[in-house]
């Protein structure tokens, strides 16, 4: 978040102050949304996770234009597969988290984590 965050500021603003943001913020976001999921009507959302996604990006994305009842698949079959077909092979930045963070996230999201099956 420093290296996104900070060079874009309008204001100062510490890294501890920052991080307490994320954190809250991230949090509110998440309790929000599960609170009010229930209001999207039934067949318009489909959650993913994003590993799964990365697995099999193209079956993914048909099964979701098919729940989510979106016309078109079979038009923009040529161009997702191109488009997946190109992603293959993509190496990830790899991050080595220090323990602090670590462990922050664990105290402040380990909701998130529990919910969604994520292990730190």
């Amino acid at each position: 978040f420093t290296n996104t965050i900070q060079p874009l500021k309008l204001q100062d603003i510490s890294n501890e102050e920052l991080q307490e943001n994320i954190l809250s913020v991230y949090a509110k976001l998440y309790h929000k949304y599960e609170a009010d999921k229930k209001f999207i009507p039934e067949g318009n959302l489909v959650e993913v996770r994003f590993e799964d996604y990365e697995t099999n990006a193209f079956d993914m994305t048909q099964e979701i234009y098919q729940k989510l009842q979106i016309p078109g698949f079979e038009d923009a079959r040529t161009d997702i597969e191109a488009y997946v077909n190109k992603k293959k092979g993509y190496k990830k930045n790899k991050y080595q988290y220090k323990p602090e963070t670590v462990e922050l996230v664990e105290k402040n999201w380990s909701f998130a984590l529990e919910q969604w099956g994520y292990k730190l």
